[in-house]
């Protein structure tokens, strides 16, 4: 009789066991839900910014719904409440990242324009002059042309790229102008920094 008392009361804690696992697969649907929505929302940001974290998050809500799919609904809970506190990091590093970004566009941004200016405008007086200061030719002058022409486009397309919201892409590329102006200005013996001129 013992025997058969212990039995029925393993046979009771499994099956309570089982009904509380039962009983969180409503709150794991709902959390995942919940964390899923939280996750689409900041995604874009985190694509731009942070995409290691953005794969991480990725991750993480796969093997909640793979537990959930499991019938493991504890477990899948568990993950899901998880996540709402790491999306919500990964969003604020994002907006961290974003401003640094936009801080480094402002500082080139200041002085690119007027580089450039600085630039064409030596070019001008270059072209129109009857004779060319020593060590360069009508060739040169030329390449230098068209390196300027390359320069312009990029500034163009790196100010595109920024006004359609993608801030590291113009970042990078506006260094990269910044490079090449230099170089050229350099070329041109324009050795002093122009002024610097209002980010447009």
């Amino acid at each position: 009789m013992r025997h058969l008392t212990k039995g029925a009361a393993a046979a009771a804690v499994v099956s309570l066991a089982l009904l509380a696992a039962a009983c969180n697969k409503g709150p794991a649907e709902s959390a995942l839900a919940e964390a899923d929505k939280a996750l689409a929302a900041a995604k874009p940001d985190l694509e731009r910014y942070v995409p290691d974290e953005l794969t991480s998050l990725d991750g993480a809500m796969a093997a909640a719904k793979a537990e959930l799919d499991k019938g493991n609904y504890t477990e899948a809970l568990k993950t899901a409440q998880g996540l709402p506190g790491k999306i919500e990091a990964a969003a604020a590093a994002a907006s961290k990242k974003k401003g640094e970004l936009t801080a480094a566009w402002t500082d080139v941004s200041a002085s690119l324009p007027g580089a450039v200016q600085a630039i064409t405008d030596r070019m001008s007086a270059l072209a129109a002059a009857p004779s060319l200061p020593g060590g360069i030719t009508r060739d040169m002058v030329a390449s230098y042309q068209n390196d300027l022409n390359t320069i312009t486009q990029a500034w163009n397309d790196a100010r595109s790229a920024l006004q359609g919201g993608d801030v590291p892409r113009a970042v990078e590329m506006a260094r990269d102008v910044k490079a090449r102006a230099d170089a050229l200005a350099g070329a041109l013996g324009l050795t002093a920094a122009p002024p610097a001129v209002a980010a447009r």
